[in-house]
């Protein structure tokens, strides 16, 4: 078939051909390298290749051990309530008239013997008798800078100190911070705090709030009141501060203290009252972080209407409308604040009053709160302003007597310098100790004028005899410590003397400025001194533990309200006054 197309295997002939030889492109070379050496002489350096580390890993694996227990049961017809024994009403009755007898006869002689034990102290075997520094802590880098105050927390576990220069006068050119420490964590560093807050100047008092632990309070030397959330975690912890001005402190702050807004006994019902040498008494409403200004105050006047500079402040912890002030002239102040009443309203006028600044006119009397409201609406309607709040109030610069009246007040027995400390007692709602410059501490009961008993702590040179500092006890109410200005801090016990210390801490001649008991850890005292560091020491058990007999020597013998109380309508008789501190040696 000539049409027929050819197939392909037809076109390939076998043919022999001779071979080729193909060599590799690598060079025929050994795997090593020749090195000369500083001598000239040659050497072979091979060639090493380090593949990966194997890396291995052993575990262990661990069954579950298992343990075998019996549990008995009962059947579902054993026991319950079908299975109660039944009880013959008339033999129980029979039962209790035959036993009842013999019972509250042994149930009587019983509460008869009671007193014997009244007597009874259990002698434990962990019982310390020496006093001991248990911690020491200070700020490394600080120079030349003095313990200003210390303050512990309503944990007892944190304490805080402030640091600053006594003997500043004038313009303020120290800057110091504020130091806190966790004074039980195991991990303690005694010149490194766990928390250091830095502020502008330096602080002169302060205080934890009573029910929660973080929050601390403080007043500058600059007049500022200042808050700080110490638990917050953040660089800058403040949370409020107030400013300087006419209506506020200009001067040093000399006491923070957290004082009940009212008798509902609420955790966040707390005002903060503050008190400086320019003679104002500042009650500072802090619930909603607001410090723009004070929400009352008070002047403290002298005679001829002088103002008097505030040194020391205390209010009753069971009546917080009881007050007590220790001024820079001596004077010891018993005062009162007015409790606050119904409202009166918003005033009726062109003018939309808010509530805080109606607060602020019904805490005046009837006169000076029409005063305020003229004065106020004045100011407004040349300003062109609708609506008056707090601020507005204090914008239109009222006269400071009619915002900030004089509190009712009776005058106690005077010391005859600065009153340093002002401290009610905790446990007694009339007991109040006062201090002074003069080197003479006093007990009063605060409800007459003289006091009733007046110590000298004991001191070489008439010139260093001035109380720098002092507090009551936390654990026991016949215990308070004094704080010398010239070196030492002594403890009193009114139970076993009236007139000298019972113990004297072992600080040597330095100066004390503060001294604080710690709420939580009875017997613990934090005493800060003018060397930069604050010690921690714990008193003997005997002036830790609270004594049966301690509550009714102090009504019945320290202040005679036994035997007023028995007839006696009128003041008890004063005790005649103290002698003079003895002449310098």
């Amino acid at each position: 078939m000539d049409g027929a197309q050819e197939h392909p295997s037809l076109r390939f002939v076998s043919e022999s051909l001779d071979g080729v030889t193909v060599r590799s492109a690598v060079p025929d070379r050994p795997f090593y390298k020749v090195v000369q050496d500083k001598d000239g002489q040659t050497y072979a350096q091979g060639v090493r290749l380090q593949t990966d580390k194997v890396e291995r890993a052993n575990r262990r694996l661990q069954a579950f051990e298992v343990k075998e227990m019996d549990i008995q049961t009962e059947g579902p017809g054993d026991g319950g309530a079908e299975a109660e024994a039944m009880v013959d009403e008339e033999q129980l009755a029979r039962f209790l008239q035959e036993v009842a007898p013999v019972m509250e006869q042994e149930l009587q002689l019983a509460w008869r013997s009671l007193p014997v034990f009244d007597a009874y102290v259990p002698v434990w075997d962990d019982v310390a008798e020496t006093c001991e520094m248990t911690h020491q802590v200070w700020k490394e880098g600080l120079v030349d800078l003095q313990v200003t105050s210390v303050a512990w927390n309503s944990t007892g576990a944190t304490l805080a100190c402030a640091f600053g220069k006594l003997d500043t006068l004038g313009w303020c050119e120290v800057t110091a911070p504020v130091c806190l420490w966790n004074i039980f964590r195991p991990q303690l560093v005694a010149g490194e705090p766990d928390t250091v807050i830095q502020v502008q100047g330096f602080v002169m008092c302060v205080a934890f709030h009573p029910t929660k632990p973080s929050i601390l309070a403080g007043g500058t030397y600059n007049g500022e009141l200042q808050i700080w959330n110490t638990g917050s975690g953040e660089l800058d912890p403040l949370v409020a501060s107030s400013s300087i001005d006419d209506y506020f402190h200009r001067e040093a702050i000399q006491v923070v203290e957290w004082i009940p807004a009212d008798l509902s006994g609420s955790h966040d019902a707390w005002l903060i009252a503050t008190v400086s040498g320019d003679g104002k008494v500042l009650l500072w409403d802090a619930r909603d972080n607001d410090l723009s200004q004070p929400s009352r105050g008070f002047m403290l006047q002298g005679s001829k209407k002088r103002i008097l500079g505030g040194r020391s402040l205390s209010f009753s912890p069971v009546d917080p409308w009881l007050f007590v002030v220790g001024t820079e002239t001596g004077n010891v102040i018993r005062a009162f604040r007015p409790p606050p009443g119904a409202s009166m309203g918003k005033p009726t006028g062109s003018y939309t009053w808010r509530s805080s600044a109606v607060q602020l006119l019904d805490q005046l009397a009837a006169n000076a709160r029409l005063q305020l409201q003229h004065h106020v609406e004045n100011y407004c309607r040349t300003a062109g302003l609708k609506e008056v709040s707090a601020e507005v109030i204090f914008q239109s610069k009222p006269d400071p007597a009619i915002l900030f009246p004089a509190p009712k007040t009776t005058d106690l027995e005077p010391h005859y310098g600065p009153v340093t400390v002002a401290a009610f007692s905790p446990f007694h709602r009339k007991l109040l100790l006062t201090g002074a410059a003069d080197g003479s501490v006093k007990i009063f009961d605060v409800l007459q004028q003289r006091a009733i008993h007046t110590f000298y702590p004991p001191c070489k040179y008439l010139s260093a005899c001035a109380v720098s500092a002092g507090a009551w006890s936390s654990a026991r109410p016949c215990v308070f410590a004094v704080a010398m200005e010239m070196g030492g801090v002594f403890i009193y016990d009114l139970l076993q003397s009236r007139q000298e210390p019972v113990l004297e801490l072992p600080l040597g001649s330095g100066r004390v400025n503060c001294v604080a008991f710690n709420p939580k850890q009875r017997g613990m005292l934090a005493c800060g001194d003018d060397g930069g560091r604050v010690r921690v020491f714990r008193l003997p058990f005997r002036l830790s533990e609270q004594q049966k007999s301690e509550m009714s020597f102090i009504s019945d013998k320290l202040m005679g309200e036994k035997g007023r109380d028995k007839g006696d309508k009128g003041t008890a008789p004063s005790p005649p006054p103290p002698p003079p501190p003895p002449p310098p040696s």
